[in-house]
């Protein structure tokens, strides 16, 4: 086993550049789903070499992990395929793909050897996988999941009336369990297909279990018995194909006077990102994020996941979203309970809601706070709830506005610590709304808004930084105290640009020689008569010196494409 750094860029799902991985060869099957089953609440991936059971030829695949099974004799992992790493490709792979030992003679790949992957991220998929003979425990499963929910079907099977190898996709519209003579519980599934290219009428197709006496009592034209069954319970709000999680282009918002309130707003995330969003009150912050979510009328280009968020019914699958105010919870109602309530609206049954709600409140460390009413809880956890209720559908933009207002530094640290374990943990790209610059620093990417001006800059907080003069390096000086006269002094120091001040701390930016200034520095602060604590010829900007620099002008702003 090994933990070592990925390319992120090799996968599909952004998936972050630490992994923890294992090697096995195909005669380890059984350790290799052992390491699965240890950590199966995590996101797991393979890269497989074997050889198709059918065709005999050399396969070699990476794909997500569905689920595994090891008993006595089976000892099987259904992977869902991602790409086919095969240099001579004659056979186009499965969706899914059964994987066993070297000398497995079932499933469809007996595997020479595989590299199981742990990219440290929870399991937030809820599709199935089951074999043909796992119809009934399907049919049970499928009956729990089904309320007012889409669910699509996969289906690997043989025709019933030749024998013939069939695949079909279409939507679940049924299912049952059926006793047939002699007493013999058997699951069937029905499956809508709808015609390619939208010509002739949709087939409702029975999914039975392979029996080698009595076949299910239906029409053996339209009959499969199943070999592969694969679901996916989300179908309904599946995303579009997109390269960014978020985006906006051009993004504007005009009240009926036709004053513009935000204008040409451009710029966007990657899946698994943390954007903070600086401003004073006043300069777009809270419109941008509302048009983003499609909650007031805009012009321009907004999607989250590649929805349109003009599409209502359909984006709000996709985000979930924390105001600022936490009143919005019920305070009679326990934490699981608001949970419980705000979860409904996106139609999920209530035993998942509780489910899901459980795993949360264990995850922010307030489980033993999941009975008691909001109203005995305290700011913090009361805003852990509220991140709660945002996360219960699984969205993959969760946007929080001015979540850390009205806390003290302690309590803004710490609430910063947790969201960055949330985004660590559930792979969540997040949009977080602050008053405060130096919050930016623990994002990947900043966008600083100007009253009247909308966004002014966009990117990195180190690549906007590198902007400053001496690419965000400057001389710090530390006084023995607070001096009125020192800013003064300092900025008709030869070289200097502008000097920066916050208590007894001054930055002095040039774009000379930084020893050089330093030296010039404090002899005048010396002819002054200004007592010099630390002089540091290297002292590095943070986001508050940015945004302090660019909202009085002293630099420009810059848009990251």
């Amino acid at each position: 086993m090994a933990w070592k750094n990925e390319d992120a860029s090799t996968t599909t799902e952004g998936i972050p550049s630490f992994v923890e991985e294992a090697y096995y060869s195909g005669a380890r099957m059984a350790e290799a789903i052992d390491w699965c089953i240890i950590r199966n609440d995590r996101a797991l991936h393979c890269e497989v070499e074997g050889k198709l059971k059918h065709t005999g030829e050399d396969v070699r695949f990476r794909g997500r992990i569905l689920n595994f099974k090891k008993g006595v004799i089976i000892r099987r992992l259904a992977v869902l395929v991602e790409e086919d790493l095969s240099k001579k490709k004659k056979t186009e792979l499965d969706k899914v793909l059964t994987v066993g030992g070297r000398s497995s003679a079932t499933e469809d790949v007996a595997v020479s050897q595989i590299t199981v992957k742990n990219y440290l991220k929870r399991n937030l998929s809820d599709d199935m996988f089951f074999v043909g003979g796992e119809l009934q425990q399907a049919v049970k499963d499928l009956v729990k999941m089904k309320q007012n929910r889409q669910i699509l079907c996969t289906v690997w099977g043989k025709r019933a009336s030749d024998k013939l190898p069939i695949m079909i996709k279409g939507t679940l519209v049924g299912s049952s369990v059926r006793i047939l003579e002699p007493i013999l519980p058997e699951g069937f599934l029905e499956i809508r297909v709808e015609p390619e290219e939208g010509v002739g009428n949709p087939k409702i197709f029975t999914i039975a279990q392979p029996q080698l006496l009595l076949g299910p009592r239906t029409d053996p034209n339209v009959t499969i018995f199943a070999d592969k069954v694969y679901v996916q319970p989300s179908s309904w709000v599946e995303a579009a194909a997109y390269r960014d999680v978020l985006e906006c282009r051009n993004l504007t918002v005009t009240i009926k006077s036709g004053k513009k309130l935000i204008e040409n707003v451009s710029f966007s995330i990657k899946e698994g990102e943390m954007l903070a969003v600086i401003g004073e009150s006043g300069a777009g912050k809270s419109t941008t994020v509302k048009a983003l979510i499609g909650d007031i009328p805009s012009t321009g280009v907004a999607r989250i996941a590649g929805i349109d968020s003009r599409n209502a019914q359909k984006v709000r699958h996709f985000f979930g979203y924390c105001p600022q105010d936490l009143d919005y919870m019920y305070d009679t109602f326990t934490s699981l309970e608001n949970i419980i309530a705000f979860g409904k609206q996106y139609n999920i049954p209530e035993w998942q809601l509780i489910n899901e709600g459980k795993t949360l409140l264990r995850d922010f460390g307030i489980l033993e706070k999941g009975n008691q009413p909001i109203k005995e809880l305290s700011g913090g956890q009361k805003r852990r709830v509220s991140i709660a209720i945002a996360l219960v559908h699984r969205p993959k933009v969760l946007l929080m506005d001015e979540p850390t207002s009205g806390l003290d530094p302690d309590n803004r640290n710490e609430l910063w610590h947790f969201l960055d374990h949330v985004n660590n943990e559930y792979g969540t790209s997040m949009i977080v709304i602050t008053h405060y610059p130096i919050e930016a620093e623990f994002c990947d990417k900043v966008a600083v808004f100007i009253r009247g001006k909308s966004l002014v800059s966009f990117g990195k907080p180190a690549t906007l930084k590198e902007t400053m003069p001496s690419k965000g390096f400057a001389v710090g000086i530390v006084l023995e105290e607070v001096d009125p006269r020192a800013m003064k002094t300092l900025e008709k120091v030869e070289g200097a640009l502008f000097v920066l001040q916050r208590g007894e701390l001054l930055k002095v930016f040039t774009e000379e020689p930084l020893e050089v200034v330093a030296e010039r520095c404090v002899t005048a602060l010396n002819d002054k008569e200004i007592a010099v604590k630390i002089v540091k010829t290297k002292a590095v900007a943070d986001m508050v010196d940015y945004y302090i620099a660019i909202t009085r002008g002293l630099i420009s702003g810059t848009i990251e494409k």
